[in-house]
């Protein structure tokens, strides 16, 4: 087998590849090397290709789900989700009630980088036949990867129907995996259901001086 040590990019490749996007510049005659002693793979690569092998299809209440990473092409479906959300579940969840989003909050949720964030979503067709976004779990790891902060929300109308918490156990599986510490996050004190579901996994809820509690499980 031979393998290429260096080869010669051309800006028009560039291109008509897609890099223009990830606003990639090129000189007129660049060249790249390739080392063989630090080969690559996908655990260089600066954006990582989407994680397939996470997604799932489950039976729940009579329908079948998809609980899977979320992606790009996501944001329409993640808009309508977000905007049927009643104003006191947001509040409750990300401590404001604004519905509305822009646009560039919606790439930021549904563009993660998976190194660090994981989102999980759970999708199901509609009575019309359109795929619907039921619920979100994401977690942000720190650069050391001891702590990770999450945030769930479900559809309003869907709260205490138990998806939430088959998010959850995706979500804690997924950062074991990852060797990750611990998962944090702050709730609100009158956020009861929150606190209930995050008692019955096993997290230790500490009372905050300022009535915010902080909730942690130990993964590890």
């Amino acid at each position: 087998m031979h393998w290429c040590r260096r080869a010669r990019v051309r800006p028009a490749a560039c291109w008509a590849a897609g890099w223009a996007t990830r606003r990639c510049r090129v000189p007129g005659r660049a060249s790249v090397r390739v080392s063989a002693a630090a080969p690559g793979g996908a655990a260089r690569f600066a954006i990582l290709p989407y994680p397939a092998e996470l997604e799932e299809t489950i039976h729940w209440q009579g329908r079948t789900l998809t609980l899977r990473p979320i992606r790009p092409e996501d944001e329409e479906t993640h808009r309508v989700f977000l905007e049927r959300l009643d104003p006191e579940d947001i509040r409750m969840r990300v401590f404001y009630s604004r519905r509305s989003i822009e646009h560039t909050e919606l790439a930021r949720l549904t563009q993660i980088d998976d190194g660090r964030e994981m989102a999980f979503i759970a999708t199901a067709a509609s009575p019309e036949g359109v795929d619907e976004t039921l619920g979100v779990v994401r977690a942000l790891r720190d650069p050391d990867n001891q702590d990770a902060e999450f945030g769930i929300v479900v559809r309003s109308d869907l709260k205490g129907s138990g998806l939430g918490e088959k998010m959850m156990r995706k979500l804690v599986a997924y950062l074991r995996e990852q060797g990750t510490q611990r998962l944090v996050a702050t709730v609100l004190a009158e956020n009861q259901r929150m606190l209930q579901l995050a008692r019955d996994m096993g997290f230790a809820v500490d009372e905050a001086q300022d009535g915010v509690p902080q909730i942690w499980l130990p993964l590890a």
